[in-house]
């Protein structure tokens, strides 16, 4: 192997030099919180695996600021102090120290970067200057995923800055054989393999991973201008010694018709020439691209064979990478699951198809961002939908309905006529081997059929969706994290949703104050055969000062066999003097149910108790609400008073509690009743308990609960 002496001992200097400062620094602390620390100061994140280079190998940073940076925050951990944290003669004297420090450690840098440009070549190359690729030690995170083609993991959230730009790597049973054959370019062989696998299941990754601990002196050189094979064809020659010629997709190498044979025929050649090795050749390729390069045409008057100098290359060179983890690698993966990216995915990924997932999740966000006004809105439609509560199996036409309220009127008229089967082509596209946006299910042999189609969404959409169930921090930001569902869609919900789903349903508009829409989807169970609707129904009208239409209800769910809906039925009507009737429902019920109920005057004391219970839920839910909610100051203390005096104030804080209602926090309807007696808006208070909110936000107009079959 030809190295360079004095590069290896300055780069033991830096290295040395940098451990002893980190040891003394450090004192409990993780090398971790350095690498955040100094990038806080740089306001940029810093490479876990970059900087661990510099305490490694002492591969020198790419900057001296950079490094200088780290090791300002190291010196400082030690306990050296800073100039500006003294005074007088101390302070003059502490920064000829800094100064005098700082030159010392760009002296190392430079004098062991200098050397690194012309590394470990053969002389003809160093005089000349003429090479391809660069130094792996220079490939950081951020090359990795520009140059290298390293599909990008989806976003770290709070743990940015603190993480690599990758995310943990879990090593599979097929990187054991890679490892050999790179141990073994190491050792001066010359190899080649081409991983073989589906989109997005770690090739290339797994690639990075294996040569990027080479020993110095390799570089890695991945042609791609002006195109993949011109590259090759042109610059082959200029590969020197201990390179990795990287072909990520590699049958753009491969089965380019017009080159395939001149770019396998030259990296033959390359492998094969003991004065020009040791070189390392890595590609990456889909199964179909390989079923293709590897099969041999049929014999007799065939066409000549193009890919007969890209066979030879490759044949038994492959390295299969399956689409989904082992259990023995999962098991593996949850151990290295520090990594806030990769435990999501474990959590989340479909059948141990992890990187799919790491990888694919930015894709799907790529993919809904770019998405034409008519897709964009299925998609939008289905995650407020499935965040409603509606199943996982979305109707298509409960989409194309609810989709219209995610459209401008521009929007609207400029769509095609045949927009839903464009927005539909585009949303079903799977992306890097996982789902698109949407997916549409198809039953297997056995399982009830669907008489329309039917879609789900991705799991990471429907997590992370248009509502985040918060509120903004303050009054009066209308960068509200809260977006209201539009009408189109709780319209679209009563006429198209799943019935199965109505009653989950209708407990999210209820506890958004939409009574009239949950009183519609409660009714649209009931028609569907569920008769447990019934009592929830009456519910929302009873505490919405309703009792006369409730007591109506209650009867119907007990005569349906609803010992609860008896208990309230015969307590209201005892209340409004209806003994008769009272009696009466108490008798047919009794009739209708398998069991015995109580007694009309145990039940009404049993009654009494369970309406007692309720009220204290409903007094703590909303006392609560008060104490709670970010409001500060409109209402921490239920100062109306205070309002009073503010008239403009209340028209804000009634904005914030429709807010806090599209959210879901039940209270918020009660709380705005409240406020508007307090101001003297009795009718507008009456108006609003008794029949809630429209998803517009107005208070709704009086509305009737009919019985079914009324």
């Amino acid at each position: 192997m030809i190295e360079s002496t004095d590069l290896s001992t300055e780069r033991e200097i830096l290295r040395s030099e940098l451990r002893k400062l980190e040891a003394s620094a450090l004192q409990g602390r993780d090398r971790t919180d350095a690498i955040a620390e100094a990038g806080r100061r740089l306001q940029q994140a810093l490479s876990p695996t970059t900087v661990g280079g510099w305490f490694e190998r002492g591969t020198p940073a790419k900057d001296f600021k950079t490094l200088w940076t780290l090791v300002e925050v190291l010196l400082e951990w030690s306990g050296v102090p800073r100039p500006d944290t003294l005074t007088g003669p101390d302070r003059a004297k502490a920064t000829g120290q800094w100064v005098s420090t700082k030159e010392l450690w760009k002296r190392r840098w430079e004098q062991a970067r200098a050397p690194q440009s012309v590394a470990a070549l053969p002389p003809g190359f160093r005089a000349e200057g003429r090479y391809v690729g660069r130094p792996i030690a220079e490939f950081d995170d951020r090359l990795v995923l520009n140059d290298l083609e390293v599909h990008p993991a989806l976003d770290g959230g709070a743990a940015v800055g603190r993480i690599s730009a990758l995310p943990a790597y879990v090593r599979r049973e097929f990187d054991t054989r890679l490892g050999s054959l790179v141990a073994a370019a190491a050792n001066g062989q010359s190899g080649i393999a081409v991983l073989v696998g589906g989109s997005s299941t770690g090739k290339t990754r797994a690639c990075w991973e294996a040569v990027k601990n080479l020993p110095d002196g390799w570089r890695l050189w991945h042609p791609i201008e002006p195109d993949q094979p011109t590259a090759v064809i042109r610059n082959l020659d200029l590969v020197a010694p201990r390179t990795v010629v990287w072909l990520n997709d590699a049958q753009h190498y491969l089965l380019d018709r017009d080159h395939s044979a001149q770019v396998a025929s030259g990296l033959r050649e390359l492998l094969n020439d003991p004065a020009r090795g040791p070189v390392l050749i890595l590609g990456t390729t889909w199964p179909e691209h390989w079923d293709t390069l590897t099969d041999v045409p049929r014999t007799g008057p065939v066409p000549p064979d193009p890919y007969v100098q890209a066979r030879q290359l490759v044949t038994n060179k492959s390295m299969a990478v399956p689409e989904a983890f082992s259990v023995e690698e999962l098991t593996t993966a949850q151990a290295a699951a520090t990594d806030p990216r990769l435990a999501e995915a474990l959590q989340h990924a479909e059948q141990g198809q992890v990187t799919q997932y790491l990888a694919g999740v930015p894709a799907l966000i790529e993919r809904y961002n770019n998405a034409s006004p008519g897709a964009k809105a299925l998609i939008e439609a289905a995650m407020d939908v499935r965040s409603l509560g509606h199943g996982l199996a979305l109707p298509l036409a409960l989409l194309e309905a609810a989709a219209e309220g995610y459209l401008t009127d521009t929007q609207w008229d400029l769509l095609e006529d045949d927009w839903l089967e464009r927005a539909l082509a585009y949303v079903v596209c799977p992306v890097r081997g996982t789902r698109g946006p949407l997916t549409r299910i198809r039953p297997r042999r056995g399982q009830p059929t669907f008489a329309q189609p039917h879609y789900r969404l991705a799991d990471y959409l429907e997590q992370h969706g248009r509502h985040s169930g918060t509120v903004p921090p303050a009054p009066g930001a209308r960068d509200a994290l809260v977006v209201p569902v539009p009408a189109h869609t709780w319209d679209a919900l009563i006429d198209h949703g799943t019935p199965a789903g109505h009653a989950s349903l209708a407990r999210a508009a209820h506890a958004r104050g939409l009574l009239r829409i949950a009183m519609r989807l409660h009714r649209g169970a009931v028609e569907a055969g569920d008769t447990r609707a019934l009592r929830p129904t009456a519910d929302i009208l009873r505490m919405a000062d309703r009792e006369e239409e409730a007591v109506a209800w209650y009867q119907r769910g007990a005569e349906a066999g609803d010992l609860l809906s008896l208990g309230w039925a015969v307590l209201l009507l005892t209340r409004r003097g209806m003994t008769d009737e009272a009696l009466t429902c108490h008798q047919l019920a009794s009739e209708a149910s398998d069991s015995a109920p109580l007694g009309m005057n145990a039940l009404l004391e049993k009654m009494q108790q369970i309406e007692d219970a309720d009220a204290w839920v409903q007094r703590n839910v909303v006392d609560g609400a008060r104490v709670t909610t970010q409001w500060a100051p409109l209402m921490l203390r239920d100062d109306y008073a205070w309002l009073l005096q503010r008239p403009t104030r209340i028209a804000e804080a009634l904005e914030r509690l429709r807010t806090h209602a599209e959210a879901g926090n039940t209270g918020s309807l009660t709380l705005a009743t409240d406020l508007l007696h307090a101001a003297g808006r009795v009718d507008e208070a009456r108006r609003l308990r008794r029949y809630g909110w429209e998803p517009n936000g107005w208070i709704a107009e009086p509305w009737e609960a009919p019985l079914p079959g009324d």
